[in-house]
């Protein structure tokens, strides 16, 4: 009978404890969802409206400066008679990806939206914000873009928005990044008795050098160049800068139209002797001998790992965004001084032609946010949007708080920050890399260089030539998916052309719709016609890569 009621016992405590679990659960919901509806205001306030701005960028001040933007925000709506609570949501970028498509195709999304993935994905989820960059943004009057259009405040036009394979603009830039090198002037200077920063690529590969000779005879593991090599984003820097620095004029000759030549008109070129191969290999060679400045196991330091032997000392330079700036420079217990990335220049035996740097002005524009349909509040998502690309609160935010460049026109910078600016006084933009053609074939870029520098080869450009011919099978198949890939969307656009002719004629219809039905239309037009072009290019890449001989003719 005791041992009965000791298991009695023993069940009704294990009862009584899940229902106290059962209890406690149910608080916390209440709370959450309390909490994602704005609070206990909005709850008991049903009048006002609450929108949901979600992100992924958890750098130091970004948060911070939203905070006060969404303060500025809900205080001036209050003003207008409109009660509106706006909740801030950060998602770590390892996650974001797929918290985004479960809150897509959930049917509940944030209202606001950092915007990543594929064009399918836009066109299947967000709303398309064309008919609307041609208005004034309100929340600029009394600013110096007050009779811009929202399209004409950013500093490329919203070039970097628009979609080309829907030619639609589904999402506006929050921010702009450039490309720097971050220098410890206390370790150069000891190294090479001078804390002159270097301005062309042969100086750069001298202070490396006395770098680490200066590791050596301190015994101190110095890394003369602290790379991204996890993610392999230093190496795509540099490949995509110094490929522009030297073949940048291509276009000029190879494309039948002057400008813009593609990955079939550089091939096309070599294989019928208008163009030397050496050309496009020039790069590759230049990045084996910088390289040799990494650290030993490269390959697997990631951005944390580098900035943290970067705070330690032992790093002479590292290359980044400018949205690292602020961490490197306040962070640091030295002296940092960010510079660019030297400039090729006659000095070096590989730049005889080369053209120097190359423009940033509308490059780098990052932060694409967007509206998804399934918004409740379109007209309040979309008055948000517009409050936090007005002039004022993206210099709060991006520029104040988070020490980034802005999206935005007429900006003024200050301090460490004016070397942050993007390069203007330069004719030459950035080239297209033939060897990059789809997802494939830039991560085996990437790998090849990684190879090479690791291998050190007698020939770095043939080693990287020859892997790149090895590659041509799945190149050829990823291209014909491709190919298939842009005939469904022509399908798809042919009939949004048909819809828009049709619908512009319905006589029911004011004069500024019909003048909404054929912008829509031209820009659909434009669309169609640029990937026929784009159509062509990848079938003749098929054809001139297959042509490609290992050896020079």
């Amino acid at each position: 009978m005791s041992k009965n009621n000791d298991e009695f016992s023993r069940n009704s405590r294990f009862q009584r404890f899940g229902l106290v679990l059962a209890i406690i659960f149910f608080l916390i919901s209440v709370v959450m969802v309390i909490r994602n509806h704005g609070g206990t205001e909005t709850i008991f306030s049903p009048d006002t409206k609450v929108i949901t701005f979600a992100h992924w960028q958890l750098e130091d001040g970004f948060r911070e400066g939203f905070e006060e933007a969404i303060k500025i925000y809900e205080e001036e709506k209050a003003r207008q008679g409109v009660k509106v609570k706006v909740r801030q949501l950060g998602i770590p970028i390892r996650g974001y990806s797929q918290w985004l498509l479960t809150q897509l195709i959930g049917g509940e999304p944030a209202d606001v939206l950092e915007l990543t993935g594929s064009s399918d994905i836009f066109n299947q989820y967000f709303v398309t914000l064309s008919p609307y960059i041609g208005e004034r943004n309100p929340w600029n009057k009394g600013t110096p873009l007050e009779n811009y259009s929202w399209r004409e405040s950013f500093v490329d036009d919203m070039l970097a928005s628009l979609d080309p394979n829907y030619s639609e603009f589904f999402s506006v830039n929050l921010f702009m990044m450039t490309v720097r090198v971050y220098a410890n002037v206390d370790l150069i200077r000891k190294a090479t008795g001078s804390d002159k920063m270097p301005d062309t690529v042969t100086e750069w590969l001298e202070i490396c050098r006395k770098l680490r000779e200066y590791g050596k005879a301190t015994d101190r593991p110095v890394i003369p160049i602290g790379v991204r090599g996890f993610d392999k984003a230093t190496l795509s820097t540099l490949f995509y800068d110094y490929n522009a620095q030297l073949n940048g004029d291509l276009s000029d000759f190879i494309s039948a139209y002057g400008f813009g030549g593609v990955p079939a008109d550089a091939f096309e070129a070599i294989n019928n002797g208008t163009l030397d191969r050496e050309r496009l290999l020039d790069p590759v060679r230049l990045i084996a001998e910088i390289g040799q400045y990494f650290a030993e196991g490269f390959p697997s330091i990631d951005l944390e790992q580098t900035k943290y032997l970067f705070f330690s000392g032992n790093v002479g330079f590292f290359i980044d965004g400018s949205y690292n700036a602020w961490s490197m420079v306040n962070n640091s217990p030295f002296e940092v001084k960010v510079i660019r990335l030297p400039e090729l220049t006659a000095a070096h035996p590989l730049g005889g032609h080369a053209l120097g740097r190359v423009n940033e002005l509308g490059s780098g524009l990052g932060g694409k946010f967007g509206i998804p349909k399934r918004t409740k509040n379109f007209d309040l998502a979309l008055d948000f949007l517009r409050f936090i690309t007005s002039y004022r609160i993206n210099q709060l935010t991006m520029v104040e708080h988070s020490r980034w460049l802005s999206s935005l026109k007429q900006v003024k910078y200050e301090g460490f920050m004016k070397d942050l600016e993007p390069i203007t006084d330069t004719g030459y933009t950035g080239a297209n890399d033939p060897f990059n053609n789809g997802g494939y074939s830039y991560r085996r870029v990437l790998q090849l260089l990684e190879k090479i520098i690791i291998e050190k080869p007698s020939d770095p450009g043939q080693m990287f030539w020859e892997g790149f011919l090895d590659d041509r099978p799945i190149l050829t198949s990823e291209l014909y998916e491709t190919v298939l890939g842009i005939q469904r969307t022509l399908w798809s656009m042919d009939g949004s052309r048909s819809a828009l002719s049709l619908g512009g004629s319905n006589p029911s219809l004011s004069e500024e719709e019909r003048e909404l039905f054929r912008r829509r239309g031209g820009i659909t037009q434009e669309g169609v016609t640029g990937r026929y072009r784009n159509l062509d290019d990848n079938i003749r890449l098929m054809r001139e890569v297959e042509k490609l001989k290992r050896e020079k003719n």
